[in-house]
């Protein structure tokens, strides 16, 4: 191969890609990927196959883990939700039924000022 890229180039005539000394030395083979050169052969489809389905099969099941856990958390986020609105419900009727006690606690020291 390098003794392919160190030869004399004829005068007109193009330098020969890495490409073409590859092939030249090497010969055409099956397998080479088109476009891609002489690098390393990419494994077939059929090898890689059964590790990404395992890889995606598990990919899956922690997507239905984590929607099944996120429909979960919703769900007890708006039971809160309703917790926290009953609660202010209470709260605000107390603070009105503390507010109506005072006022009559008021009207009746007013009276009984006013009566003695």
């Amino acid at each position: 191969m390098l003794e392919l890229q160190r030869q004399p180039i004829v005068e007109g005539a193009m330098a020969m890609t890495e490409a073409e000394i590859c092939e030249r030395v090497l010969g055409q083979k099956s397998g080479y990927v088109k476009g891609l050169g002489f690098g390393p052969k990419p494994i077939s489809f059929s090898k890689s196959r059964p590790s990404s389905s395992k890889r995606e099969i598990e990919l899956e099941h922690r997507l239905v883990e984590t929607q099944l856990l996120v429909e979960t958390q919703q769900q007890q986020l708006e039971t809160q939700q309703d917790q926290i609105d009953q609660l202010e419900a209470l709260v605000q009727k107390q603070n009105q039924q503390h507010h109506q006690q005072f006022e009559e606690i008021l009207r009746h020291l007013r009276s009984s000022q006013g009566s003695s």
